[in-house]
C-alpha cells in the first residue's frame, strides 16, 4: 500500500477530496447494505423486521436496482441542467439523512421503508457524480485515467471494511447503533469536499457539458409533471386491485433494470451529437456492459442468497471468537485492497505491454463464474443441518473478487474513455444500469431458489459468467480494435 500512497500524492488536490469522498461512500454503502438484510431477516425478539428468506432478498435486490435506475435522473441532470458538482454535493448529504432514519430505535418498517425511498432518491441526485468528475479531471491526461479510476476502486473497497464495524455493532449494541457507525463516517468523509471544493476544482464541473435551452426546460418540466403522475395513478391502481405483489414488482424491476440500459445506449449511438467513430466505440463497449450485468448478477447471491446462508449454514465461531454474519462482507473488501493493489503495480510495471481491456475482462469473467461452480461443492458435500467451515464462503470471495479486480476498473475507466463529449455523466451512468440490471436479474433469479436444488441454482449462474467470459477472450482482437483504450 506504500506504493498505492505514493502514486495518490502525485493525484490533483481534488483527486484526493473525491478519493476521501469514496472512501465514505463506500463504507456506507457496503456497511448499511450488510445489516440491511440480516436487519430484514432477524425475527422481532432480536431486533429485526422478521421478513422470510425470499422477501428479504428480494428487497434488497430490488432497492439496489432502483438505486442504479434512479441515477439515470442525476446523472442527466448533471449533462445538461446543473453541472457535476451540485448533484454530487446534494446526493451524498441527503445519503446521510436517509441512512440516519435507520438509526431511530424502533423505527419498525414504516422508517425503514421511508429511508429505502430517501436512499434512491439520493442515488438519483448523486447519479454518477463522482465517477464523472473523476474522469473530467484527466480529460486531458489519458495517460493517467486507468490508475486514477483502480486507486478509486481501491480507496472505496478500503472504505467497503465497514460490515465488519458495523456487524460487530449491531451484534453489541443493536442494528441502530451500526447503521448509526455509517452516518457518522459518511458525514466526516464527505465535510472536506464541503469545505474545500471551490478551492480544488476551481469551475471545473461548475457548468453542464450540455445545457438545455430555456424551451427544452420548460418541455423537459411538463414531461416530468405528466410522467410522474402517470406513475403514481398506474401505480396506486395496480395496488388496489390486488394484482401488484411482491413477486411480480420484484420481476417488473428487474425486467426494468434489463431493458433500460438497452433503451439508453440505444439513445446514444442515434444521437446527432454523438459521431460515428464514437458511436462505434459505444456499440463495442456494449460488450463488457453485458459482462458487467452478469457479474452483478453473481454478486447480488453474495449480498443475498450466500450472506442468509452465512447466517444459517455457517460455523460462526472462528478460534473461539463469535463473528456477526454481516463480517463476512468485509471479506471482499479486503480482497480488493490486496487484489487491486497487485493488479495495479502490475499494470504500472508493463505498461504498453499490458493485455487489453477486453482480455482482462474476458479473465475476469472466468474468474466470477469459478465463485458460483466453487459453492456447488458444499452446497452437494453437506446437509442443510450441518455448519460448515467459514473457509468455503472465503474462497468464493477470493475467486469474484479476483474477477473484479480485473472487470471493474476496466469497466469504469472504458466508460469514462468512449462517452461522446455530450453525454460524459451520462455514460458513466450506462455502466451502472448494467449492474443494475445485474441486480434486477438477481432479484428474478431469487424466485428460482428452492431447498433441494441450491446447486443447480449456482450450475447456471456459474455457467453464464464462464460462457461470457469465453466470448470476451475469443474476440479479444475484434473487440480491442473497435474499442479506446
Amino acid at each position: 500500500m506504500a506504493k498505492s500512497s505514493g502514486i495518490i500524492g502525485r493525484q490533483p488536490p481534488a483527486f484526493k477530496l473525491m478519493a476521501l469522498g469514496s472512501l465514505g461512500t463506500g463504507f456506507a454503502t457496503y456497511a448499511v447494505s450488510a445489516i440491511m438484510i440480516l436487519y430484514l431477516y432477524e425475527p422481532l425478539r432480536l431486533g429485526g423486521l422478521g421478513l422470510d428468506r425470499i422477501a428479504a432478498t428480494q428487497i434488497m435486490a430490488v432497492f439496489s436496482a432502483l438505486g442504479y435506475v434512479a441515477g439515470i435522473a442525476g446523472s442527466y441532470a448533471a449533462d445538461r441542467l446543473v453541472g457535476l458538482r451540485k448533484p454530487y454535493l446534494y446526493g451524498t448529504l441527503l445519503k446521510i439523512v436517509a441512512i440516519a432514519l435507520l438509526v431511530v430505535p424502533h423505527g419498525g418498517r414504516t422508517l425503514f421503508f421511508a429511508s429505502l425511498a430517501l436512499q434512491v432518491i439520493a442515488s438519483g441526485v448523486t447519479g454518477q457524480s463522482l465517477n464523472a468528475l473523476v474522469g473530467l479531471l484527466y480529460r486531458k491526461r489519458q495517460g493517467m485515467r486507468s490508475t486514477a479510476f483502480t486507486l478509486l476502486y481501491i480507496i472505496a473497497n478500503v472504505g467497503a471494511a465497514g460490515p465488519i464495524v458495523t456487524g460487530a455493532v449491531a451484534v453489541h449494541f443493536g442494528y441502530n447503533a451500526g447503521f448509526l457507525v455509517a452516518v457518522v463516517v459518511l458525514a466526516l468523509t464527505t465535510a472536506p469536499y464541503v469545505l474545500l471544493n471551490r478551492r480544488a476544482f476551481g469551475e471545473l464541473g461548475m457548468t453542464a457539458p450540455d445545457p438545455l435551452l430555456p424551451a427544452e426546460r420548460r418541455q423537459l418540466g411538463r414531461r416530468l409533471l405528466g410522467g410522474m403522475g402517470l406513475a403514481c395513478a398506474l401505480l396506486g391502481g395496480l395496488l388496489l386491485s390486488g394484482w401488484l405483489t411482491a413477486g411480480r414488482f420484484s420481476s417488473a424491476v428487474g425486467l426494468l433494470s434489463i431493458l433500460l440500459p438497452i433503451g439508453y445506449v440505444a439513445v446514444i449511438v442515434r444521437s446527432p451529437k454523438v459521431t460515428p467513430q464514437d458511436a462505434r466505440h459505444v456499440k463495442t463497449y456494449s460488450l463488457f456492459l453485458i459482462g458487467n450485468t452478469i457479474t452483478m448478477l453473481v454478486y447480488g447471491q453474495a449480498t443475498g442468497i450466500l450472506a442468509l446462508y452465512t447466517l444459517d449454514r455457517v460455523d460462526l465461531t472462528v478460534w473461539g471468537l463469535h463473528l456477526s454474519a454481516a463480517s463476512f462482507q468485509t471479506i471482499p473488501a479486503v480482497l480488493a485492497v490486496v487484489f487491486g493493489s497487485v493488479i495495479s503495480a502490475l499494470w504500472a510495471w508493463l505498461g504498453w505491454r499490458q493485455p487489453s481491456a477486453s482480455l482482462k475482462f474476458g479473465l475476469g469473467m472466468l474468474l466470477w463464474g469459478a465463485g458460483p461452480l466453487f459453492m456447488i461443492i458444499p452446497l452437494r458435500l453437506f446437509a442443510a443441518s450441518v455448519r460448515v467451515s467459514p473457509l468455503w464462503i472465503v474462497m468464493f470471495y477470493v475467486l469474484i473478487i479476483a474477477g473484479e479486480t480485473l472487470t471493474s476498473p476496466v469497466g469504469t475507466a472504458l466508460a469514462s474513455a468512449v462517452a461522446p463529449a455530450a453525454f460524459v455523466t451520462q455514460m458513466m451512468t450506462v455502466f451502472t444500469l448494467s449492474q443494475a440490471a445485474g441486480s434486477g436479474l438477481a432479484a428474478v433469479a431469487a424466485n428460482f431458489y428452492t431447498p433441494g436444488h441450491e446447486a443447480m441454482y449456482f450450475l447456471v449462474i456459474g455457467a453464464i459468467a464462464v460462457l461470457w467470459g469465453l466470448v470476451m477472450l475469443i474476440g479479444n482482437r475484434r473487440i480491442a480494435a473497435g474499442i479506446v483504450q
